[in-house]
């Protein structure tokens, strides 16, 4: 079914970001088992029939005007009618590491305008016959959010496990799903609160710095998730709250830092009306920062991370988002900020998922790893942490610009709040 509707203001902007290499999104899965590329590609062609964004390209048309940079746009609209299929390309590399660069280079390629869908794939292996493939997800953000990846991903390998299974599957939308507005007008400001400055690491030296976003994984087991989920009903708070927590400690330890601006992703599906499906494909998050006090007390700082998260998306969801517009306050608090402190908006930022669904075996392949990242070269926190939990354990994504942190210095930091989570359990 074709159709056609133009961007939300929040789709709007990230796309605007992605076009300069902003928050392009990507997620990537490593798979043992022979891939056969047909049958990718056939999977890749199977989805764009479920999900009405993957079959649209956006295209530019109205003159819109507005009083803050930029001054004035195009317009952009997505189209389903003359969409491409989905592009898949196929790196043979010896490098069992190869995935790495792979990576690295999608996370600064913006997708380029013009009938392509969204969306593309690249399937990296040492060689054809190569028994560990990667499937590199590469999306632009106004189309994909988290728990549109996690499902692209579940879908995709149970496409691979049993095709004629997956076919039976019924598409959610037919037609494009709403943009989050329509749904969830933006709240006033409710005056309680006003624009609330970043908070940002210390500026260190850098000896190599480079023009890409890099990511450390860290798995927590089954086993040891368990006894963490159990502490973390004990005390009183939730997994994001923890996991904020521990880096916030971490920070404290390392810098000194009796505070620190944090930036979290809320999931508003739930909080539309009507609510959407849990399964729509679609970008429909805000980004909230909120200022938390740092103390040396792992679970009273996850409590009050949890508190002041809540309390902030009830009364201050409007002041407190960053998915919009920088007014002229924030150019006048940041900028400077941002120029001497290699574009950095804030000292970390963090996503929790929630269950990804996925398991560890879809037929004849195993799924060994998930890992998942946004770029951050062109501007974004210190650290952004992105957590999905899988298979009854939690993947930790440490994202980072090597322009503006080095390895070292994350290494460091992700040791120091890993070890704080082994403590807690």
């Amino acid at each position: 079914m074709n159709g056609s509707r133009e961007l939300g203001e929040q789709e709007r902007l990230l796309h605007y970001l992605h076009g300069y290499g902003g928050l392009i999104a990507t997620s990537v899965l490593h798979l043992r088992g022979r891939l056969d590329p047909g049958l990718l590609q056939e999977a890749l062609d199977w989805l764009q029939t479920l999900h009405p964004i993957l079959r649209t390209h956006i295209t530019y048309g109205r003159l819109v005007f507005r009083s803050l940079p930029p001054f004035v746009y195009r317009q952009p609209s997505f189209v389903t009618e003359g969409t491409s299929a989905i592009p898949l390309h196929i790196v043979d590399d010896p490098d069992p590491e190869a995935w790495r660069q792979v990576l690295a280079k999608e996370l600064r390629t913006p997708i380029k305008r013009g009938r392509h869908p969204r969306l593309r794939i690249t399937l990296v292996r040492q060689n054809a016959d190569a028994e560990l493939s990667h499937i590199v997800v590469c999306a632009d953000h106004a189309t994909l959010d988290a728990q549109s990846g996690n499902m692209l991903s579940r879908q995709l390998l149970e496409y691979l496990a049993d095709p004629s299974e997956a076919r039976q599957r019924r598409p959610v939308h037919t037609s494009l799903p709403p943009p989050l507005e329509t749904g969830l007008p933006v709240k006033p400001d409710s005056g309680t609160r006003g624009y609330e400055p970043a908070i940002r690491l210390p500026k260190l030296p850098l000896p190599a710095p480079r023009m890409e976003t890099h990511i450390l994984s860290r798995r927590i087991g089954a086993n040891e998730a368990e006894t963490l989920r159990a502490a973390i009903k004990a005390n009183r708070t939730t997994l994001h709250g923890l996991i904020t927590a521990s880096f916030l400690l971490a920070m404290r330890q390392r810098y000194g830092l009796d505070a620190m601006s944090v930036l979290t992703t809320i999931d508003l599906r739930r909080l539309m009306k009507p609510a959407l499906h849990a399964e729509t494909y679609g970008c429909y998050i805000d980004i909230m920062r909120t200022t938390n006090p740092i103390g040396d007390d792992l679970w009273k700082t996850a409590r009050e991370v949890s508190f002041r998260l809540i309390t902030t998306l009830a009364k201050d969801q409007g002041p407190a988002s960053i998915l919009k517009l920088f007014d002229w306050e924030v150019y006048r608090k940041e900028i400077r900020g941002m120029a001497t402190q290699y574009r950095r908006i804030d000292g970390l930022a963090v996503t929790t998922a929630g269950e990804s669904g996925l398991r560890r075996v879809y037929g004849a392949y195993e799924l060994e790893d998930v890992s998942m990242a946004v770029s951050l070269d062109m501007f974004g926190p210190s650290l952004f942490v992105i957590a999905s939990e899988r298979d009854g354990g939690i993947d930790l994504s440490i994202g980072y610009s090597a322009s503006a942190i080095s390895e070292e210095e994350v290494t460091a930091l992700a040791a120091q709040a890993v070890g704080l989570l082994d403590g807690a359990r």
